[in-house]
């Protein structure tokens, strides 16, 4: 007398099993699909310091932002304000500076290339835009007088200046 084999069940119990695994696997990722749509797309960080990138002139193809209008300062003010401001603000002496005129008008020198030439208007006592040129707005643009005005902070590249 012969036993019944056992094979055949036990392939049927796995080929069973996986096909539920399977279309488990499918049901999940269709809700995964379905809903993923719908979530807002995450936007993407700015890095903690800027890349440093060309301010010479034409070397930037962004539109013209628009400024933040400036306050109103009275003149007086805006005449001490820029005093304050005038004279060479150093990292190194010969490479890597800015110089304002008490009108306001000035420089950037930096690697021993004039990057920037135009004029500071003050926003404030210690807050300075800087005409731009080039495109990358006034956040990238400004200065401002710390530490007592010993030393100028340049936004666009976050370095500090000091009086020389």
């Amino acid at each position: 007398m012969r036993l019944p084999s056992v094979a055949p069940a036990v392939t049927r119990t796995i080929a069973i099993v996986l096909a539920v695994a399977a279309v488990g696997v499918l049901a999940v990722t269709a809700l995964a699909d379905r809903h993923a749509g719908r979530e807002p797309a995450a936007t993407p960080s700015r890095p903690a310091s800027p890349i440093a990138e060309s301010t010479m002139p034409g070397s930037i193809d962004l539109p013209p932002t628009s400024a933040p209008s400036t306050p109103r300062v009275r003149p007086a003010d805006a005449k001490s304000w820029l005093r304050a401001l005038a004279g060479k603000w150093a990292q190194d002496a010969e490479k890597n500076y800015f110089q304002f005129q008490p009108d306001g008008t000035g420089q950037w020198v930096a690697f021993g290339q004039k990057l920037w030439s135009g004029k500071a208007t003050p926003r404030d006592a210690t807050t300075f835009d800087l005409s731009d040129r080039s495109g990358q707005g006034a956040s990238y643009w400004q200065v401002k007088l710390v530490s007592g005005g010993k030393e100028l902070f340049f936004a666009g590249t976050q370095k500090t200046y000091r009086k020389s």
